[in-house]
Parts: C-alpha cells; sequence; structure tokens
C-alpha cells in the first residue's frame, strides 16, 4: 500500500527539498520504491537531482491532463535518478497552475487523482511543496497521507508553525479526512549551540502532546547543502557524513510509523 506524504511548510530555507530527496533516497536505500513529485515552481527537487530545467513533460502537464479530461499515459512524466528514485519534475512554468486551477472542478483534488493512477508502482510518494499555502500546497495536502514539516529550529519556529496547522485542520475537515501530521523535523540543527536548543523545547513544548516530533534531528550540514549543486543526495555524496546518518535514521522512522 503506497504512502503519500507531503513536505510542507510555508516558511523558505527549512530544507523542504533536501528532505525530499534525502528521505526519499533513504527509503530506496530500505527496500522500497518511491516517487518525488515536485510542485514548486522554482524546480529545485529537479534541478537538485541533476535534472534540466527545460524538461519537456512535467506536473503542470500531468494536472491539465487530469483538469481537462484528457486521456494520457500518467508515467510520461516520470524520470528515472541513477540513486533508484523516480521524479515527477516541475519548473516555472507550473507558476500558472494556480490560475488554472481556480476554475477546475474539485480543484482541491487534481494532484491526488493523478497520483492515485501512480500509487501502485509505489510504496511511498513524497511531494516537495513550494513555501506557501496556495492552491499547489492545498492540492498536495488533499492528496497525501500525512504531511512532514521541516522546522529550523529558530526564535519565531513556533509562531510560525500556527498558520500551516490550521490550513492542515481545514484540508483534514473539509477535503482529506484521512490526512495526518507525520511528524516535525528539525532541519539544520545547531545542536551544540543553547539557541538552537532553547528553540527546540519552545517547539516541543508547543505541539509536542499533539503531534510526533522526530527523534532525529537533521544537522547543518556543509556536505548537505554542496549536494543540491552536484545533482545527488548526501548519500552518494558522503555516505559517511552525519548528514547521511540522520537522512538514514529519519527514513527509518518513517517506516516504523508506518
Amino acid at each position: 500500500m503506497c504512502r503519500v506524504i507531503a513536505v510542507a511548510n510555508q516558511k523558505g530555507g527549512v530544507s523542504k527539498t533536501t528532505t525530499s530527496i534525502n528521505l526519499g533516497v533513504g527509503l530506496v536505500k530500505l527496500g522500497k520504491k518511491v516517487a518525488l513529485v515536485d510542485a514548486d515552481p522554482q524546480g529545485h527537487l529537479t534541478m537538485g537531482l541533476g535534472f534540466p530545467k527545460n524538461v519537456r513533460v512535467t506536473l503542470k502537464n500531468m494536472m491539465e491532463n487530469i483538469i481537462m479530461g484528457i486521456e494520457f499515459d500518467p508515467k510520461e512524466a516520470i524520470l528515472s535518478h541513477k540513486e533508484g528514485v523516480d521524479v515527477i519534475p516541475a519548473n516555472k512554468l507550473l507558476t500558472g497552475m494556480d490560475m488554472s486551477l481556480l476554475t477546475a472542478e474539485d480543484r482541491e483534488k487534481v494532484l491526488r487523482e493523478y497520483l492515485e493512477l501512480l500509487e501502485d508502482d509505489y510504496d511511498y510518494i513524497i511531494i516537495d511543496c513550494m513555501p506557501s499555502l496556495g492552491m499547489l500546497t492545498i492540492n498536495a495536502l488533499s492528496a497525501a497521507d500525512s504531511v512532514l514539516i521541516p522546522v529550523q529550529p529558530q526564535y519565531y519556529a513556533a509562531d510560525g508553525l500556527t498558520e500551516l496547522l490550521k490550513v492542515v485542520k481545514g484540508i483534514k475537515h473539509r477535503f482529506n479526512p484521512e490526512l495526518e501530521i507525520e511528524g516535525i523535523l528539525f532541519t539544520m540543527d545547531s545542536s551544540r549551540y543553547n539557541n538552537s536548543k532553547r528553540n527546540k523545547q519552545a517547539v516541543k513544548a508547543a505541539y509536542g502532546a499533539e503531534m510526533r516530533i522526530f527523534e532525529q534531528s537533521i544537522p547543518r550540514s556543509e556536505a548537505i547543502a554542496e549536494t543540491a549543486s552536484e545533482g545527488i543526495s548526501i548519500f552518494a555524496y558522503d555516505n559517511r557524513s552525519k548528514g547521511a546518518k540522520s537522512y538514514a535514521e529519519l527514513a527509518q522512522e518513517v517506516v516504523n510509523h508506518a
């Protein structure tokens, strides 16, 4: 049975894309079949795995086919990466999808309809969401079984979660009653600093009683930051690094949570 996980936070720069890529590859290393969906017009997941910006068939084409009721091959957009993950790419042309969705029937469920055509082929589908709470993100949350929330342990982290959690609650109530919180994941964690420890504790105090907070945090790491320009995961870049070990443990936590 396929699990669809949306990686979401309306705040930028919290390692959504990095987490999507490395969690996906980490799950492949555990023997799982994984597809990564780039649902951000910036196309950072696509580029971060070494694929070009001008790839011909993207998520936009697939969603347009759903909206227009056209028969199509749902696998046409899939790119295969050398580390074993499949990728449904995106680029700046996805920007116009918000407008297309506004006039679509069942506009919140277009992405779900597409991904349902692929679920038999995968154990996990991971959606890398854009840093906003527009129609694309609403589609991702409506399609997902759970949402994983990367959070950088900074001063305003706890406050910044409030808006996202309101949206998640609304999506669960109106469109996707099965939607759950996969967990809050601390990223770019400088755990040796007291400030980081205080901010993590604030998030745990605010939300720990009502949702899961991953035991494994992702350290601030130069090696992780360098992977994007190489088009590979941290596992291929430096399999012995702290970052690789952290994402491997995160993948195991996700599998154990099934």
